[in-house]
């Protein structure tokens, strides 16, 4: 964290870091991803992972928002997170990141009950149909 000049001691500023330089750190010696506009410094903690250091280095050097929340990591969870923060994602705007997920995220999910049934039906008049022509 950077302090400013004017600052009082115990304020501090985050170190804002760009997409660009988070890019840079994409290997497994050298990990940083950003989840809602925190970056993060993984580096140390990809053996650690409980899900494998793989789906961690899956996202180095990328927002890894929407496969933090997709897994629905704990309350601990984000609190170990916590400890790895290098910085803030320059030029981040929540209310835009959100308008920027996939359409199947932005609309709830995977369909729910249609879309089993819909497919189900299908095969079911696909056969249907068969055994009546």
């Amino acid at each position: 964290r950077v302090r400013h000049k004017g600052s009082p001691p115990h304020v501090t500023m985050a170190k804002m870091i760009t997409e660009e330089e988070v890019a840079k750190h994409a290997s497994k010696t050298d990990a940083w991803f950003s989840i809602h506009g925190v970056v993060y410094d993984i580096s140390n903690y990809l053996e650690d992972h409980p899900g494998g250091e793989e789906v961690m280095l899956d996202r180095a050097g990328q927002d890894a928002t929407t496969d933090f929340e997709d897994v629905g990591h704990s309350d601990e969870a984000r609190k170990e997170l916590a400890k790895f923060e290098v910085g803030k994602l320059e030029g981040y705007d929540p209310a835009k990141a959100a308008a920027a997920k996939p359409a199947k995220e932005a609309s709830g999910g995977g369909g729910g009950v249609m879309g089993v049934l819909v497919p189900i039906a299908l095969v079911g008049a696909a056969i249907a149909y068969r055994f009546l022509m």
